[in-house]
C-alpha cells in the first residue's frame, strides 16, 4: 500500500496490545469519548495496519466491536 502522505510503500502488519486497544477522543485536553476498538479475552488483542517508516504514520482497519463506547 502507498502511504497517503508521502507517497512512499508501507510496511504491512499489526498493532498488538495486551487485552484492549482503545481510543480516547479530547477535547482541550480532557477526555470526551473513549472508543474500544479491539479486545482480547485471552490478552494479546491486534489489529492489521500499514507502517510508514518515513512519515511514522500508521494506519488501521477498526473492527467491528460489539460493545458501545464507554464514557
Amino acid at each position: 500500500m502507498k502511504c497517503p502522505f508521502c507517497g512512499r510503500e508501507m510496511a504491512e502488519g499489526f498493532l498488538k496490545s495486551g487485552r484492549y486497544i482503545q481510543f480516547q477522543e479530547t477535547e482541550n485536553g480532557k477526555k470526551i469519548e473513549e472508543y474500544l476498538v479491539a479486545k482480547s479475552y485471552m490478552g494479546g488483542a491486534k489489529m492489521e495496519g500499514c507502517l510508514c517508516p518515513s512519515c511514522r504514520k500508521i494506519i488501521v482497519d477498526i473492527p467491528l466491536v460489539e460493545e458501545s463506547p464507554r464514557r
